[in-house]
């Protein structure tokens, strides 16, 4: 035989030596949680993934020793040869352990048996915790965390899964087992699950006090609201106050302006109105002075044109006087004695013809007065109208009271409070103060409401305020949180300030007849509950696998560490030889040939019975032992060698427990796991899809789900569309989860292949 090179031995050798670690703690982990009673579905997944994948390093291994020299003539072909297989045995053996197990043991099992399993579940988690005596059985409960304790329990359901007789024996004392476990199994906690208790009264206490806290800043802001009111009032007075001054700023600015065009164009009017009269004066013909006055309205009207305010009549800048009827009299008679009374006679005349008869009521006059010209300029309507363009006000607003309730003010101050942050009804006007009120309160609690609403966001809460701490407690969602902090000792209505009698009747009390009533029921259903599609076919299921597994895989794993033991000094013996053939020569003597044979066999067989012959475990050693009797029912029911494996098992393991639990103690390798099993969980092929996987997929699939519990709640965690009882779905990974008031949630990663599936899953009582 050709050995391998030197190096290789030795990189063999070490991770042989380092394999035994996470196999040896394993192998402990196994022996204290099934020891226990039945664990926990996440526990379990964490001991079965862990187990799974150290075991595919371990075969990976001793199929490396078995590799011919010649994959390891130089040290890349050795790495690539080590990388070969390990990307095929690992893989092989992590799936390939659970689909043999799955299919040649679980999914086949019949009702009959799955109920089997189910009460011998229930004996050894109530052996586990005193919760029963079985006549016979020399159970040390006053060291009931010891190896051989351990070992014995975890064993003890295949055990008693080997007597077909049990269901009738226990028929008439499922009660009082049952009863007297679960009350055991929560009394022997009810320290811890009060502290826990303890525990969550002060977080809820502390969240309560932050809930009360944020209450009062509500309350509070709410009672600001008065001088919020004030405060914006405040800031409106103060801007009709400024926009007031503005105004008369911009008055007195427009003056200016009057004031500025009279001093340019009064003087230019003046002289326009002078030129007139000379033309009156100078030209006595018609004509001519016709084109005078032409003329000089023609430079009048490009004067004028040039102040800004468009053509403006020449009259309007005339002073206009009124004449009395005394004064036109008067000069009626003046005019007629100096003139003999002709001109009475005229005037006479003209008034019959339908003339005003020579009396006037206006009398006109022009004047070169810059006072004169400035308020012309300021009384057109053109001039105004540039004045209102600039301020978006009337130029002749006389008081603070006017321009108050002027519309344009309205609107200047709604937009100036917007801008503040108060949005006003386009209706408001400033002598609505109750519309005003109304508004500012109505910010002030929509402001309090987003800072509460903000506040409860960033706890995952959307809490009513001002709740009292009994409304609190109460309040659907704070149950919520703490159902999920108790998990199955939830009780609808629980009190976090309940003491520890209140505690004990309030919430233990009714968990205990409420587990006892659901295991009475789970034991009391006829064999077709246990059948696949029955109620507690997935029940049924579990227990067979908790109590069937733990056994394989402890002899198993016990084995492989006891063998590998063994090898260890023949490996490191072997570093010494060259590599090449061996010295040995080619023909040997027969009793060589048998001599090498024995000691070939000889280490398997000194592991196989030194353990019975020389360690005393007392579980066997009287011979009318109940659990001798149980081996003998292994015997009938499957074959002498299982039922010396587990003989075996009982004497070797306690040797062995102590040292996977220091190691564990010492370097946490099983703890560090924990984020690894839980990923190889989700891509883990869960058990009722081992036998549906290999159909073919041949078209889309038809989703049905069952479940015991009523108003259940069925989503498909990883796709968007909502749950519906025959939805269509690609074939492939579905991650489901189901909720129900007053159960456990389930939550478990299934492989749906194409066609019709219908899934019925139960649900756990809380």
């Amino acid at each position: 035989m050709q050995l391998k090179s030197r190096p290789w031995r030795l990189f063999l050798l070490i991770v042989s030596a380092l394999y035994l670690i996470p196999e040896a703690i394993f192998n402990a982990q196994l022996v204290s949680l099934i020891g226990l009673g039945t664990p926990e579905p996440l526990a379990m997944e964490h001991l079965e993934i862990y187990g799974r994948t150290v075991s595919g390093i371990g075969v990976t291994l001793l199929l490396a020793d078995l590799l011919p020299a010649r994959f390891f003539k130089t040290p890349l072909k050795g790495a690539v040869s080590m990388l070969v297989l390990t990307a095929g045995i690992w893989p092989t053996v992590f799936f390939g352990q659970k689909l043999l197990i799955e299919r040649w043991l679980i999914q086949p099992s019949s009702a009959e048996q799955r109920q089997y399993a189910a009460y011998s579940a229930a004996l050894r988690d109530a052996l586990a915790i005193n919760a029963v005596a079985v006549q016979g059985l020399d159970y040390d409960t006053a060291a009931t965390g010891s190896s051989e304790n351990l070992t014995f329990l975890a064993l003890f359901g295949g055990l008693a899964y080997s007597d077909h007789n049990l269901a009738q024996n226990l028929d008439a004392y499922k009660h009082d087992i049952i009863g007297n476990f679960v009350q055991k199994q929560a009394y022997r906690d009810f320290d811890q699950h009060y502290q826990d208790f303890s525990e969550l009264y002060k977080e809820l206490s502390a969240h309560y006090q932050q809930y009360a806290q944020g209450s009062n800043r509500y309350n509070q802001a709410l009672a600001q609201t008065p001088a919020r009111q004030a405060q914006y009032w405040q800031s409106l007075e103060q801007e009709v106050n400024q926009g007031w001054s503005r105004y008369q700023q911009a008055q007195k600015a427009h003056i200016a302006k009057a004031s500025a065009r009279a001093q340019e164009y009064g003087p230019k009017i003046y002289r326009y109105f002078e030129d007139r009269a000379d033309c009156k004066k100078h030209y006595d013909k018609t004509e001519r002075r016709n084109r005078c006055y032409t003329k000089q309205d023609a430079n009048y009207k490009a004067m004028i044109n040039k102040a800004g305010i468009g053509n403006v009549d020449a009259n309007y800048w005339l002073i206009v006087e009124d004449v009395s009827t005394t004064e036109n009299i008067t000069n009626t008679v003046l005019t007629g004695v100096l003139t003999g009374g002709l001109t009475t006679a005229l005037q006479a005349l003209n008034w019959a013809t339908g003339g005003d008869g020579g009396f006037k009521d206006k009398r006109y006059k022009y004047t070169d007065s810059p006072d004169h010209y400035q308020q012309r300029f300021l009384a057109h309507p053109n001039f105004q109208a540039l004045f209102s363009k600039e301020t978006g006000y009337p130029f002749d607003i006389a008081n603070l009271a006017a321009f108050r309730s002027h519309p344009q003010t309205q609107v200047k101050l709604r937009r100036a409070i917007k801008a503040k942050g108060l949005d006003l009804p386009a209706s408001w006007t400033i002598n609505d103060k109750p519309l005003f009120d109304r508004t500012v309160a109505a910010k002030v609690k929509a402001e309090a409401d987003q800072r509460w609403q903000q506040e409860m966001a960033a706890r995952g809460l959307s809490l009513p305020i001002n709740l009292s701490w009994d409304a609190f407690q109460q309040h659907p969602q704070i149950q919520a949180r703490i159902a999920d902090r108790m998990g199955d000792l939830y009780v609808k209505g629980v009190r976090a300030d309940w003491n520890r009698a209140n505690f004990k009747r309030h919430v233990l009390d009714p968990n205990i007849e409420r587990r006892t009533q659901h295991y009475l029921a789970m034991l009391a259903e006829s064999q077709k509950e246990f059948a696949d599609g029955g109620r507690f076919a997935d029940a049924g299921k579990q227990a067979l696998r908790s109590v069937v597994i733990p056994p394989i895989s402890m002899s198993l794993s016990l084995f492989l560490i006891c063998m590998t033991f063994i090898k260890l000094p023949f490996k490191a013996l072997q570093l010494a030889r060259p590599a090449g053939d061996s010295a040995a020569p080619k023909a040997k003597a027969p009793w060589q040939r048998w001599a090498g044979l024995g000691a070939a066999l000889l280490p398997p067989l000194l592991v196989l019975a030194l353990p019975v012959l020389l360690v005393q475990n007392r579980y066997t050693q009287a011979p009318n032992s109940a659990v001798n009797y149980f081996l003998t029912k292994v015997e009938e029911s499957s074959n002498l060698a299982f039922s010396y494996a587990l003989r075996w098992t009982l004497h070797a393991q306690p040797l062995l427990h102590p040292l996977g639990r220091s190691l564990e103690a010492h370097m946490g390798i099983y703890r560090a796991f924990a984020p690894l099993a839980h990923g190889l969980a989700a891509i883990d092929l869960q058990p009722d899809e081992w036998a549906k996987v290999q159909k073919p997929v041949l078209k889309d699939v038809a989703l049905t789900i069952n479940t015991n519990a009523a108003k259940a709640q069925v989503r498909i965690m990883n796709i968007s569309p909502r749950f519906e009882q025959g939805m269509h779905l690609k074939p492939g990974n579905y991650d489901i989860q189901v909720t129900a008031p007053g159960y456990r949630p389930y939550r478990q990663w299934h492989i749906l292949p194409a066609g019709e599936q219908a899934l019925a899953i139960t649900l756990s009582p809380l």
